[in-house]
């Protein structure tokens, strides 16, 4: 039944978008909210939730508010109607790549609320889980303290130096997320231990977090990956409308109110233009570069790899030619630099039409496995907190760029990977065989 509804809202939302984008983009968003009513029970996919959420807080409502209001982003001007629905077509060719990887597979297992062994999961040693995280955070932020300054993404040469992502990633975001990893696995540790000490200990990792993460750079990122994990493992196989409604409503809600706080002057935001905050900004970059930016020669794969290659220096960047947000035919026509870009368009540009289709097979393939990992009685390992890191990684994923994405999904691995090893699996000592029979000579 939710494969049928999937296939008919796609027709539906193509022939929508064929005569008006504006009517497309609402389809997108009953089609959203369908599926994670689908979803909702207990034992389905996780990555399909986390998704159709995505997609229903960038890429359904917030376009279409734009287009039938013509706001303008960073100076581009009002891009055309033709524009908005080549872009929208891109996204469901990837929405349907996603839901074929998924054809033929079975649900997993319902979900038990209250069935954990208490005999799995046990952080080996709380004290020295705290205490590593708290020297690498600290000891890292101070080395290169100017680095917790940069507002958004990381900029290119602001130092001087062509290894800038690098030391971004080292001594700005993984400190961060390395406690914010430790604080996830001590709270999963409390909440099944229940014992005082473990809450304390959960207590005092999240004050660690919170210093960790003042001066706050890009805190949506941060706060993405370092406790959307947490809600993934706490609802992501019982309350599913929670961790969707939540992951909605913390980046359509308290993004923008957030942004306007704290960049109002920056970006020159005022109250009648809060609702379009240029957190939703993804659509209307790909209308803009597939209006103005000339059809390129397919990359077969360059582009994507040329993206993807964010944390080597300039001199050694993949394929630094295929990268559309350098063309000048993107730098002439927009104020920012850091776009938002979604992957999907990236593999158009490699693969033509078939390759956001490709593009979204490959990542639902992919995340079928990390889906058969999300089981709240698996054993707290660097395996099972790097796949909690990626679905939560998804969401900022999807909305782009990977050169401001790519950074904290890395760190947030490394970080899951730093408490994994500082954390244990606890067994219980097995009884000792009792011996039957004569005792031999």
């Amino acid at each position: 039944m939710r494969t049928l509804s999937f296939w008919s809202g796609i027709v539906c939302a193509m022939l929508c978008g064929l005569v008006d984008p504006v009517w497309g983009y609402a389809a997108v968003f009953a089609l959203s909210l369908i599926q994670l009513s689908m979803l909702g029970s207990s034992g389905g996919s996780v990555f399909l939730l986390i998704h159709y959420a995505t997609i229903l807080t960038y890429f359904s409502i917030a376009p279409a508010m734009q287009i039938s209001q013509d706001v303008e982003f960073w100076e581009a001007g009002v891009m055309r109607t033709d524009a908005y629905t080549q872009a929208l077509m891109l996204l469901l060719l990837y929405m349907a790549g996603v839901e074929a990887a998924r054809l033929g597979v079975p649900d997993a297992p319902e979900h038990l609320p209250g069935a954990h062994d208490r005999r799995l999961i046990g952080v080996a040693h709380p004290l020295l889980l705290l205490l590593s995280c708290s020297l690498a955070a600290f000891a890292s932020l101070f080395i290169r303290p100017e680095l917790n300054f940069v507002a958004r993404g990381v900029v290119g040469g602001a130092s001087g130096e062509d290894n800038v992502p690098i030391d971004y990633i080292f001594y700005s975001t993984l400190p961060k997320l390395v406690v914010l990893l430790c604080f996830v696995a001590l709270v999963i540790h409390a909440v099944r231990r229940r014992t005082l000490w473990s809450w304390c200990a959960a207590g005092l990792a999240f004050g660690l977090a919170l210093a960790a993460a003042n001066p706050v750079n890009t805190a949506r990122q941060v706060l993405l990956i370092g406790l959307l994990p947490l809600l993934i493992h706490g609802l992501g196989r019982g309350r599913r409308w929670l961790l969707a409604g939540v992951t909605f409503g913390s980046i359509a809600g308290l993004g923008p109110v957030l942004n306007l706080i704290s960049r109002g002057s920056m970006w020159g935001e005022e109250l009648t233009t809060f609702p379009f905050s240029q957190d939703f900004d993804a659509m209307f970059v790909v209308a803009g570069i597939l209006e103005r930016a000339p059809i390129p020669d397919l990359g077969w794969g360059r582009y994507l790899l040329s993206a993807f290659s964010f944390f080597l220096p300039r001199d050694l960047k993949m394929f630094p030619d295929f990268d559309p947000l350098g063309w000048s035919a993107i730098l002439g026509n927009f104020s920012q630099s850091n776009l938002s870009l979604p992957p999907f368009t990236t593999a158009y540009f490699d693969f033509g039409l078939a390759g956001p289709a490709l593009f979204g097979f490959a990542i639902s393939a992919g995340f079928r496995m990390v889906d058969r990992a999300i089981d709240p009685n698996r054993p707290l390992s660097g395996a099972y907190l790097s796949a909690l890191v990626l679905l939560a990684a998804y969401v900022p994923f999807m909305r782009g760029p990977i050169l401001g994405w790519g950074p904290f999904a890395a760190s947030g691995l490394i970080a899951a990977l730093i408490a994994g090893a500082l954390s244990s699996r606890a067994r219980r000592p097995l009884p000792r065989a009792v011996r039957h029979g004569l005792p031999s000579a």
